[in-house]
């Protein structure tokens, strides 16, 4: 993709930089090196920041397993998520969801769902809460800048046993009795630099506090669990190793929230639209459940849609004949109350575990019984 001031084309290319999997030409070859000067800078500050935190850390009442990543965005983090509140609300754990809520316009503590769904707007707790406060029956998701205040209203006043903290690896702040980190297995590392000149958030080494590592999306790359597990897994040998792989669960109606049979698009012409961390796979996995991409557009994750981008889209809608759009659940929450000109599907992805599932359990099941320690 061309060096373009265009903020989706910018988005996308950097993306692709950032992931490792373009190399910076020209103009842009100038761009990368001197954000990858500044990743340096980010890097000291970063180190800085977590040996502060780690010193003062807060203990909750109840087992606290943390899921986050190295990386920024793009590796399944929250489909991992939806998984183990699943398993765990599935086994009689009761299970509250905790996140910050990134992009969410509210301030302060906020129960997005007490176990019935969502309570709130989008805006309010965030696209990724909100999603799995839809997708997750039973389990409770509060959302606070302050993380310990989430838990602590979580286990007072929705009854939680445990907690799930979403994006949690690098909030050492928060004691926790399990962390386990989600790599995605086309680019465990990115292109190997830190924020801004690459995704990762710390150093590499600091891997080693995972006590599970879980390689997402597997089957997109037949080499893909050996690479995460020779990077990652390398620097963090006494962790258990997990292997998984997204399945495309269901196709459903934006407008209506009704289940849509594949059938129903097939020979359709579709545009997919998405505004995820990493989109590369985006389109493909629509191909792969059936759908007939004639074209694509990307937008900065967490993408909250103005006007001229939802014009931009009709008119894309119109150029290509697209008789659907299809997108991704976490921008169908944000897409609700547009018009489209076509009909607007959301694609739902599950995360399934190929190998590794009995060590993944058995490490929850006994970060659960040995129970948080309040302080």
């Amino acid at each position: 993709m061309s060096f373009s001031p265009d903020r989706s084309a910018l988005a996308a290319w950097w993306g692709a930089v950032a992931r490792g999997r373009q190399d910076p030409r020209g103009l842009g070859l100038a761009v990368a090196g001197c954000l990858v000067l500044l990743s340096v800078v980010y890097g000291i500050g970063v180190a800085a920041f977590l040996w502060a935190r780690s010193l003062r850390r807060s203990h909750a009442a109840v087992p606290v397993i943390s899921v986050g990543n190295m990386v920024v965005g793009g590796t399944g983090k929250t489909p991992l998520v939806v998984y183990l509140a699943r398993q765990l609300s599935a086994a009689g754990t009761r299970v509250a969801i905790v996140s910050r809520g990134h992009g969410r316009r509210s301030r302060g503590t906020v129960v997005v769902s007490r176990g019935d769904g969502p309570l709130v707007p989008w805006s309010e707790a965030g696209d990724e809460p909100y999603l799995m406060a839809l997708l997750t029956k039973g389990v409770p998701v509060v959302v606070s800048e302050r993380r310990v205040d989430a838990v602590s209203l979580a286990v007072s006043k929705a009854g939680a046993s445990a907690i799930l903290l979403d994006d949690g690896f690098q909030h050492v702040g928060l004691a926790r009795d399990l962390d386990i980190v989600a790599a995605d297995a086309l680019a465990p590392l990115g292109n190997g630099h830190l924020l801004p000149g690459g995704v990762l958030r710390e150093h590499p080494l600091g891997i080693r506090r995972a006590d599970v590592i879980v390689a997402t999306r597997c089957d997109a790359s037949r080499e893909g669990a050996r690479r995460v597990a020779g990077t990652l897994g390398a620097l963090a040998p006494r962790a258990a190793f997990v292997e998984t792989r997204m399945v495309v669960a269901e196709l459903w109606d934006v407008a209506t929230g009704a289940a849509v049979a594949p059938g129903e698009l097939r020979d359709v012409p579709v545009l997919a639209l998405s505004s995820i961390a990493d989109p590369s796979g985006f389109a493909a996995t629509a191909v792969a459940a059936g759908l007939t991409v004639v074209d694509r557009m990307v937008f900065p994750d967490h993408c909250d849609y103005t006007r001229a981008d939802l014009d931009a889209v009709s008119a894309r809608v119109r150029a290509t004949g697209a008789a659907a759009i299809v997108t991704t659940e976490k921008d169908a929450v944000r897409l609700t109350g547009w018009s489209p000109p076509a009909r607007l599907v959301a694609l739902g992805i599950d995360l399934e575990v190929t190998r590794g599932r009995q060590q993944l359990m058995d490490a929850v099941a006994r970060a659960i019984e040995r129970g948080g320690k309040d302080a």
